[in-house]
């Protein structure tokens, strides 16, 4: 299906959308779809001459797949490299599914297949500039964690990790040597430091530290589990 010219869409027209695409017919459609609506945009034939350009004036990046000198998901680790937190609306072919799975799992905040109608590409890119900086916000959220995380004392910290673990008090008690009640008074230490009202909250306060430094995730999980079983048998 050929692109088609746009029809007018209500968008926020203060903003400058990069596109990024290797293919110069693809670039001037679209350039000529933005320009029609009154959004003003910058176009590049390679990631690298793109990502020489990105500032602060930037509201958005819409990145084809495969560029002619690296991948979108290469483009957007780079572009994270050096401080640029915008919407990346991914550009992918027909069908292809691994390729659009990928880029969501890498950040992009949302991804169109091509060929596709213009009209279709300009409400995709109004939801991405609608949608902010989910990276920023998800860095945001890992420093705030990792903040009050720092509150704890050594000891806070270990009984933290085993509660992570999905560990009762008894476990967490004979692990580190201590009594049920001292386990109790540290728990209760680590929910004050921490602003935490719950289990639960203390988890995903957890699981947004760790996504800050970039690690997996597998303790996250047992501690709503528990969480569960003790409202359960509350």
């Amino acid at each position: 299906m050929p692109l088609q010219m746009p029809v007018p869409v209500s968008v926020n027209t203060a903003c400058l959308v990069h596109i990024v695409d290797g293919d110069l017919l693809s670039r001037s459609t679209l350039s000529r779809a933005l320009g029609a609506v009154g959004i003003a945009c910058r176009v590049h034939s390679t990631g690298a001459d793109a990502l020489a350009v990105l500032g602060t004036a930037s509201s958005c990046i819409v990145v084809r797949n495969d560029l002619p000198d690296m991948t979108a998901i290469e483009f957007m680790a780079e572009a994270s490299l050096h401080g640029h937190d915008l919407p990346v609306l991914v550009v992918t072919e027909q069908g292809d599914v691994d390729a659009a799975v990928a880029a969501m799992k890498a950040g992009a905040s949302d991804c169109i297949a091509h060929p596709f109608a213009v009209p279709a590409f300009l409400d995709r890119l109004r939801a991405c500039l609608a949608s902010g900086t989910p990276h920023a916000e998800q860095r945001d959220r890992g420093r705030d964690a990792v903040r009050r995380l720092a509150l704890l004392s050594r000891r806070e910290s270990e009984v933290l990790e085993l509660i992570v673990e999905g560990k009762q008090s008894k476990t967490i008690a004979w692990e580190l040597g201590i009594s049920i009640k001292t386990v109790e008074v540290h728990r209760a230490r680590i929910m004050e430091k921490t602003g935490s009202r719950s289990i639960v909250g203390l988890g995903r306060l957890w699981e947004a530290a760790e996504m800050l430094r970039g690690r997996d995730l597998p303790r996250a999980l047992p501690i709503r589990q528990t969480a569960m079983m003790e409202a359960i048998a509350s």
